[in-house]
């Protein structure tokens, strides 16, 4: 099995969850067996010594199959393939119909010109991950929507990756037409020895620390955890929350999202800015809670992330948190934009260090149980598999 994706993010060059979710994806596969590639359409090449992340140029002879577009390795195997997205639709065909991949992955509609190109032109067939769903990001968020893109993309692509129930749900609704080639996977994350030692930790923080990861827009949840904050403090007054993320510094940030009512509170409210990946998870490794208090989650990262540092976690009952965590088990779940219901979450959490610690346990061996790369690997095989064997039969008549 040989599998190209088509991206704009991988590690290290990520701006958001989808380059984490792709690395994770496209390195777990290489080490299933299947041969990856990945074109990245720009980006900022990152050389180095083959360690993940980092990329290091091949030999001479093997750059002829690309002509003039950059071929390096990494230490896992993976080849990648970085063009520049003015020359990306002739590049991407040339790249398929030399490196002859069985399937092309396609993470972001903005790449559907690329996506299509190579179809029409090298027939290969086209898994999408819907990675967020522009329309329903308009409708509960009120972001700005290239939602006809996506909507061609979906109807256009031979199987359609939902990364949960939630998503499929909406997938179907919205692209009615699109409900037989739709398939529920998840994305996974890998463990860590550093990573499971913090999960068997028994934290002994005098003052409870709450952390916040992810971005600082409306439909995470963001303006309800300040609304939260001032609610929590006044009846736990050494809590301290740290809001990890968002694009900027720590000042910018601070400047731009603090508001007025929350300068009384200050010395305990922590912006970090945008923060690498190993940097974050210095933050899983030293707090005693983690909150999503997100309206629009199509699977939350962060989540794995928590869960696999035996974090206990408050989040709101849509989307991904649905599927991966169990309320009162793995986590406390809550309505969104609910603020009493955050703020009841937290209090619960912070005053009751047994149930932080049930509940992080359980989370932590049940990532480690359902959600490592490997099992969901099996499961983007089979769709691979379903695929190529359909295409195959195809061609057979």
């Amino acid at each position: 099995m040989r599998v190209l994706h088509l991206t704009p993010e991988f590690p290290p060059v990520i701006w958001g969850g989808l380059g984490t979710a792709v690395g994770g994806l496209a390195t777990a596969s290489a080490h299933s067996g299947i041969s990856v590639g990945v074109m990245l359409v720009g980006g900022a090449l990152v050389l180095g010594d083959g360690s993940y992340g980092a990329w290091k140029p091949i030999s001479s002879e093997q750059q002829t199959l690309v002509n003039d577009e950059l071929l390096v390795v990494n230490s896992d195997g993976l080849s990648f393939f970085q063009v520049s997205p003015n020359v990306a639709e002739e590049a991407g065909i040339r790249l398929v119909q030399k490196w002859k991949p069985d399937v092309v992955h396609l993470h972001t509609a903005w790449f559907w010109p690329i996506a299509r190109a190579i179809r029409e032109q090298t027939g290969t067939p086209l898994v999408y991950t819907v990675h967020s769903l522009d329309r329903a990001e308009y409708e509960i968020g009120d972001f700005v929507t290239h939602w006809d893109t996506q909507e061609t993309v979906i109807g256009e692509s031979d199987r359609v990756i939902a990364l949960c129930r939630d998503e499929r749900d909406l997938i179907t609704k919205y692209c009615p037409d699109a409900s037989e080639r739709v398939r529920i996977i998840g994305n996974g994350i890998e463990d860590s020895a550093i990573a499971l030692g913090a999960a068997r930790r028994t934290k002994e923080n005098e003052s409870p620390i709450v952390l916040y990861s992810g971005r600082f827009v409306d439909r995470k949840g963001i303006r309800e955890l300040f609304q939260a904050i001032p609610r929590v403090l006044d009846r736990q007054p050494s809590v301290q929350f740290v809001l990890a993320g968002g694009y900027g510094t720590a000042e910018q940030i601070e400047n731009a999202w603090l508001d007025d009512s929350l300068l009384q509170y200050r010395d305990q409210i922590h912006f970090t800015g945008w923060l690498t990946p190993d940097k974050v998870s210095e933050w899983y490794r030293r707090a005693d809670i983690l909150v999503m208090p997100s309206w629009y989650e199509p699977f939350g990262m962060v989540i794995l992330e928590g869960m696999l540092h035996g974090l206990p976690i408050a989040a709101t009952s849509v989307g991904g948190p649905v599927d991966i965590l169990e309320h009162n088990r793995t986590a406390l779940l809550f309505a969104p934009r609910d603020v009493e219901a955050l703020t009841n979450a937290i209090l619960q959490l912070v005053t009751n260090p047994t149930l932080r610690k049930r509940i992080g346990t359980d989370a932590a061996k049940e990532v480690r149980r359902n959600w490592l790369w490997p099992n969901i690997v099996k499961k983007m095989q089979g769709v691979y598999v379903e695929l190529t064997f359909h295409s195959h039969r195809a061609l057979a008549r």
